[in-house]
């Protein structure tokens, strides 16, 4: 069976006048006439909104939609001691930015972040929530450090304190945790220090599956590699990395594959039949039974409409290639 996931953040607000109650709720926070709890209590019902949208549309394994983050780097940097945070900077290529995390004194993980929010999703959902993370790496090389003096030392740091990130999910009840280092797309040198710090991560995930997903490029050159590292599933960037698409082809994978097939950046809807016969080239080079069907990233910055459309043609694609030709 060929399963289907997304893999980050999804659209909070839409067109109609429903759909951007939170944009209504957050600037009446912001002008002191809503309290944050009212306030939280708008994400709540968006969340809940998103992950029906994401259950009608046939989607087996959902997230949040990250409906409360700010950004891949704050949210999670925020939580930890040893950091502050400062203004905005560029995210990668995109038109996109986030909040820097300023490395100020040793990391270190004071309690949960990102649980009350798994929480809350799993009790609304009856498909299994993921938890996302940022990973260490990516997080260290977008973090300006005024302590460490390095990537590595500081990445190790990291890595110990979302290990235990990790293990409180999983004690909550996750069983899907999911790792992202899209840093590897940009330097893909950084394979070993990616390897080394996801073994803490691994190492507290307990009966939760831990898959790494790796968006915004390719990874051809490092995909054997990919192969090695501790995880139980592997998701590729397969838009913007096209050419990895080749190295599956001829490698097949001994993990199963999160396959980012649908374009999360462009609104153009693909065709599911194309798709399918797209991943029916893979029959016997890789575990379907044991591969999802993703967008290539979050779809946070497509119009809900058109998020919606995409996830359609996750679920028709996935439908298609179970049939087989």
């Amino acid at each position: 069976m060929v399963r289907t996931t997304v893999v980050g953040n999804y659209p909070r607000v839409g067109d109609t006048h429903e759909e951007q109650r939170l944009r209504r709720a957050i600037a009446r926070h912001d002008l002191g006439e809503v309290t944050s709890e009212e306030l939280h209590n708008a994400e709540r019902d968006v969340v809940r909104d998103i992950l029906r949208e994401q259950a009608s549309a046939g989607i087996d394994l959902v997230t949040d939609g990250q409906v409360t983050w700010t950004d891949s780097q704050s949210h999670l940097a925020r939580g930890l001691g040893g950091i502050e945070i400062d203004g905005l900077v560029r995210y990668f290529d995109t038109n996109t930015y986030y909040r820097q995390p300023v490395v100020v004194g040793p990391v270190s993980w004071r309690s949960p972040i990102l649980v009350e929010e798994w929480r809350a999703a799993q009790s609304a959902s009856k498909r299994p929530v993921k938890g996302v993370l940022t990973g260490p790496v990516t997080l260290a090389e977008l973090a300006l450090d005024k302590h460490y003096g390095g990537v590595r030392p500081l990445a190790f740091d990291l890595a110990k304190a979302l290990a235990q990130e990790v293990a409180a999910l999983q004690a909550a009840g996750a069983r899907h945790i999911q790792i992202d280092e899209p840093i590897l797309s940009r330097r893909p040198e950084q394979i070993d220090l990616v390897r080394e710090t996801l073994g803490p991560l691994a190492a507290s995930k307990g009966p939760a599956e831990l898959s790494l997903f790796i968006a915004f490029g390719d990874v051809a050159k490092i995909y054997r590699r990919l192969q090695e590292l501790p995880v139980d599933v592997l998701g590729l960037d397969l838009v913007q990395g096209a050419k990895t698409w080749a190295q599956i082809k001829r490698r097949g994978s001994s993990k199963p594959l999160v396959l980012g097939l649908v374009d999360a950046r462009n609104t153009k809807a693909e065709d599911p039949a194309a798709l399918a016969a797209r991943v029916g080239e893979l029959r016997g080079r890789v575990d379907l039974d044991a591969a999802y069907l993703s967008p290539s990233n979050g779809l946070e910055f497509l119009p809900r409409a058109k998020a919606r459309e995409k996830l359609s043609v996750l679920a028709k694609a996935a439908t298609l290639a179970e049939a087989g030709p």
